[in-house]
């Protein structure tokens, strides 16, 4: 067997070198991808909390949550007066 010291030529340092910077560019590729990813998709804190049930329905029709139509039939029944409370106690039975 041959060795000399050296167990790997210049060809093989060139070559290890290479796909060292190509494993170090795919690694800065991702996390770069990774940030902006995060940056562009919607969070739950980005969303204003609370409101009236009004400004609420407004926001998820801005936002494309719901249709038109559905935004409608929301609002108008939220425009509608609320009726009187179930009655909770039974009627007086007959003895």
């Amino acid at each position: 067997m041959y060795y000399n010291g050296d167990h790997m030529g210049a060809g093989g340092w060139v070559l290890m070198a290479i796909i060292m910077v190509v494993l170090l560019g795919l690694l800065v590729a991702f996390i770069v991808w990774l940030v902006g990813d995060q940056r562009r998709r919607p969070h739950r804190d980005h969303y204003p909390v609370g409101g009236s049930a009004s400004e609420i329905l407004d926001r998820r029709l801005a936002t494309g949550e719901i249709s038109v139509q559905e935004y409608e039939r929301v609002k108008a029944s939220l425009a509608a007066p609320a009726g009187p409370p179930p009655s909770t106690t039974e009627p007086p039975t007959a003895p």
